[in-house]
């Protein structure tokens, strides 16, 4: 009870720090078995000083067959950047200087990203870094942070071997997105693209959240 009334606090808090009231569905109440997976090609790691290149995003049902992942309606936007990285780096993401440079502005991206996440529940792999790169933009777009609840897969992957492994006291750490690809055989995509990220990010969490429940 009181860590849903200091959260409803908080939230009621960040809405009254909105700059445009039309982005006040992003403070809606969740809707129920609803999730948007979401991943970044970004150029480095840190927010402040890297930028992001391109978004791929999936939405997630739940219906009473089982987890659907809507593949037929993704969000797949290629970005221009403020400064152009090096040639390697976008290499690297499958990208040419030229996809960069004619892509969408940060501007019109989250005017795409924001209503298709809506007030929906975040997927990702270590998703707190995707969400601190895209706070950089949201914030001074509309007032105020990101208010979505967010859920990491690598987090959840953690909770089913504690589960499934309850006598162990060795610790159980984090893996990487390949490993868990691997370890709960899902398919690989190639990888370093947004777009395949999401998916395998979100065949992940359907896989992980129907075995912890």
């Amino acid at each position: 009870m009181m860590f849903d009334f200091i959260k409803d606090l908080f939230n009621k808090n960040q809405q009254a720090k909105l700059t445009d009231a039309k982005y006040s569905y992003l403070f809606e109440p969740a809707p129920l078995d609803e999730w948007v997976c979401l991943d970044l090609e970004l150029t480095g790691l840190d927010p402040k000083t890297d930028h992001i290149l391109s978004i791929g995003a999936v939405k997630i049902t739940k219906d009473a067959t089982g987890y659907i992942i809507d593949t037929a309606n993704p969000l797949s936007i290629v970005c221009r950047p403020p400064i152009m990285p090096d040639t390697d780096s976008i290499v690297i993401h499958g990208l040419r200087p030229m996809d960069l440079e004619n892509g969408t502005s940060y501007n019109n991206m989250l005017d795409q990203l924001l209503p298709f996440i809506g007030s929906r529940p975040v997927v990702g792999f270590y998703v707190s870094m995707d969400i601190a790169f895209l706070n950089t933009l949201i914030k001074p777009k509309i007032g105020t942070k990101l208010p979505n609840a967010f859920i990491d897969v690598s987090t959840l992957d953690v909770k089913l071997r504690q589960k499934t492994n309850k006598n162990s006291d060795i610790p159980i750490d984090k893996r990487h997105l390949s490993e868990l690809l691997g370890a709960y055989d899902i398919p690989i995509l190639p990888a370093h693209d947004s777009m395949n990220d999401a998916l395998m990010t979100a065949m992940l969490f359907c896989h992980l959240n129907h075995q912890l429940n």
